[in-house]
C-alpha cells in the first residue's frame, strides 16, 4: 500500500457477502488510481476477510485491517480515519458500487477548490433507478441538514487535513453518524454536493435504512433538536412535530389551521436565526417554502 497516496479510499466491512467484492472491484476500476485501500473487516464470520485477504494479494494499494471481534461501525470508522495516510478519505460502503469516474471528479474539484473539506455527490438506486437530488452548495446543505442528511455517505470525500486540525471524528450516534458529522464539519469548513452520480446504492432488506430504521429515526431526530437548540429554540411536542412534517414534505397545506401553525414554525426558525446568523438568510427562506411547494404538490 502506497504511504504517499493521494486518496484513501475507507471501506468497513462486517459479513458483507454476497456484495462485498462488487463493490471492491467497482473501486479497483477507478480512473483515477493514485489510492490506497484501506478494508477493515469488522469481526465478519461469513467469509468476508477470507475474500478480502485474496484481494490484498492481488493488489498492493489494498491494506486489510482485522478485527477478532465486531466492534461497530463508529469505531471501524474512526479508525479508519486514523489510519489513513491519503489527502483525502473516500467513504465507500460494502454493498455500493463506484462508478468508475468517482475518485477523479472529486480530487479535481477539491485540489480546485481548497476551501472545500467534504464533496458528495448524487447517487442512484438498483431497481428503482431513482437518483438522489442532494443540495449541491454549502449554504443550501446547511439548510437542508436542519431537517435532513444532506450527504449519499458513501459518495463522500474528505478533506484529511481538515479532520486532523480540528480533532472531528464520528461521535456515537449509531445509524446517523453521518448526520451529526457534517454539522460539525460545516462549522469549519466548505461543504459541497457535485450534481454528478458517483455511486450505485443497493436496496436490499439488511441495509440499515431498513434493518435499523426505527432506531435511525430517533438518533436523526436527537440531532435535529441539538440544531434548534443552537438556533435557541426548545420545540415542543407539536412543534417537532410539525418539523417533521417539513423533513418529509407532508405540511397540512389544505388544512387552515396545521397550515398557519406551520407557517409560524417557518417563522420561528427564520426570526431566532436572525438573531443567531446560523443559516444564510434568504437560502432558508427559500428552503423552508420550497417545503411548502413540494408538500401541495405530493398532496394534489
Amino acid at each position: 500500500m502506497d504511504p504517499l497516496a493521494t486518496v484513501t479510499v475507507l471501506l468497513p466491512v462486517f459479513n458483507g457477502i454476497p456484495y462485498i467484492e462488487e463493490a471492491i472491484i467497482s473501486v479497483l476500476s477507478q480512473t483515477f488510481t493514485d489510492f490506497e485501500f484501506l478494508l477493515i473487516d469488522d469481526g465478519s464470520r461469513d467469509g468476508t476477510l477470507q475474500l478480502l485477504q485474496g484481494w490484498q494479494a492481488r493488489d498492493g494499494r489494498i491494506k486489510v485491517v482485522v478485527h477478532e471481534t465486531n466492534r461497530g461501525l463508529i469505531a471501524s470508522l474512526n479508525e479508519g480515519l486514523s489510519l489513513a495516510t491519503g489527502k483525502y478519505i473516500a467513504r465507500m460502503d460494502a454493498d455500493d458500487v463506484c462508478l468508475p469516474h468517482r475518485l477523479q471528479r472529486q480530487v479535481e474539484f477539491m485540489e480546485a477548490h481548497p476551501e472545500i473539506g467534504v464533496c458528495g455527490g448524487q447517487a442512484s438506486y438498483t431497481g428503482t433507478g431513482r437518483i438522489t437530488t442532494n443540495p449541491l452548495d454549502h449554504e443550501q446543505i446547511k439548510c437542508f441538514q436542519l431537517f435532513w442528511c444532506a450527504f449519499t455517505h458513501p459518495s463522500v470525500m474528505m478533506r484529511k487535513s481538515v479532520l486532523d486540525q480540528y480533532g472531528i471524528r464520528y461521535q456515537p450516534y449509531p445509524h446517523a453518524e453521518d448526520y451529526d458529522l457534517w454539522n460539525r464539519l460545516a462549522k469549519v469548513c466548505g461543504l459541497v454536493n457535485l450534481p454528478d452520480v458517483l455511486v450505485v446504492k443497493r436496496d436490499h432488506p439488511a441495509q440499515v435504512s431498513v434493518a435499523h430504521k426505527p432506531l435511525q429515526d430517533h438518533v436523526a431526530n436527537l440531532i435535529r433538536i441539538e440544531q434548534l437548540r443552537e438556533l435557541g429554540i426548545e420545540p415542543t411536542p407539536e412543534e417537532f412535530s410539525i418539523h417533521l412534517d417539513f423533513a418529509s414534505y407532508r405540511i397540512k397545506v389544505h388544512d387552515p389551521v396545521m397550515h398557519a401553525k406551520a407557517a409560524l414554525w417557518a417563522h420561528k426558525i427564520m426570526d431566532a436565526n436572525a438573531g443567531r446568523g446560523i443559516y444564510h438568510p434568504q437560502k432558508l427562506k427559500d428552503f423552508l417554502g420550497e417545503c411548502f411547494q413540494i408538500s401541495a404538490r405530493l398532496q394534489q
